[in-house]
């Protein structure tokens, strides 16, 4: 296996932990807000011994709200990622950055193209994965197409800002390919 997925499968599991927590954590918070009652059923005879009950009209609002809070979890930790890439990255870190980043001691921030873009990565897929969950549930009537609609735009515009990052990072590499340590 390369280095380079070696390292984005690395960091694809806290995303995929977060991404989890963030849906059950989802589905608590709407059915607090919306003050929707919920309860557990015992099966003795099955594999899955445990399964919630709501009430048929109640699972669409749980659904389609839980989803949107996973996917601005997960959008939130993929901005700060790209905020990461674009600021604190080891290959366009101004002096200034650095400058004020060592007054607090904080030079740690800034990492390698390696770790920078693998965590990227990461937070990419599992904001993509959230997104198409949202489609699914839509196509299966358990969701809103505002949600949807809202959640494939931000998708657009963020991965947009990485790719230009990207794009910019390729650039500064065609144009100083000595600065660069090539593993």
């Amino acid at each position: 296996m390369s280095k380079s997925l070696v390292k984005i499968l690395d960091y694809s599991i806290f995303p995929a932990a977060v991404t989890i927590l963030s849906k059950f954590l989802g589905i608590l918070l709407v059915t607090r807000f919306f003050g929707i009652a919920w309860s557990f059923r015992d099966y003795t005879g099955s594999i899955f011994a445990v399964t919630t009950v709501l009430k048929p009209e109640d699972v669409i609002t749980v659904t389609a709200y839980s989803d949107l809070f996973m996917y601005i979890v997960a959008a939130l930790f993929f901005s700060v990622a790209v905020f990461r890439a674009i600021f604190f990255h080891n290959t366009h870190t101004s002096e200034m950055v650095i400058l004020s980043l060592s007054k607090f001691n904080l030079l740690n921030l800034i990492k390698d193209s390696y770790t920078v873009y693998g965590m990227t990565a990461g937070w990419w897929i599992f904001m993509i994965l959230s997104n198409l969950l949202i489609w699914v549930n839509i196509f299966m009537g358990k969701g809103f197409d505002w949600i949807g609609i809202i959640t494939t735009l931000s998708s657009f515009i963020l991965s947009i800002v990485l790719f230009l990052d990207v794009y910019r990072e390729i650039s500064l590499i065609r144009k100083h390919p000595s600065r660069y340590e090539w593993n």
